[in-house]
């Protein structure tokens, strides 16, 4: 039986998606250093989350894991945006984003922890 995904993992799918269309744009002396980073983060979240959705043991550390991924995403973006290399509505819309998934993995973090405390 196959479930559908969780819907967190959709989103950052779809962020990973709009993360790597955005770096890709990023002047070519920086996209090895702060596009690259990027890339891979997303690409850690994603790996948490997987993880998280099928290691119901590891799961608060794969969730703990993930929020420190998305921090460092937050910090990154800022820095980018600083340098001009996306609008200032390209960052309200990638801290949108990020907060989202944040919030689902407190949700998510704080129901595993009452099922194996």
């Amino acid at each position: 039986m196959q479930t559908s995904p969780p819907p967190i993992l959709t989103i950052i799918e779809e962020f990973l998606g709009w993360t790597l269309d955005r770096t890709a744009d990023f002047p070519k002396s920086h996209r090895f250093t702060f596009g690259q980073r990027m890339d891979l983060l997303m690409l850690a979240a994603v790996e948490h989350t997987v993880a998280a959705r099928y290691d119901a043991w590891a799961r608060p550390a794969e969730l703990r894991a993930l929020n420190l991924v998305l921090e460092k995403c937050r910090v990154l973006w800022r820095l980018v945006q600083a340098r001009q290399w996306i609008s200032q509505r390209q960052l309200l819309f990638a801290a949108q984003k990020l907060d989202e998934i944040g919030r689902m993995a407190g949700a998510w973090l704080k129901a595993s922890e009452k099922k194996h405390p």
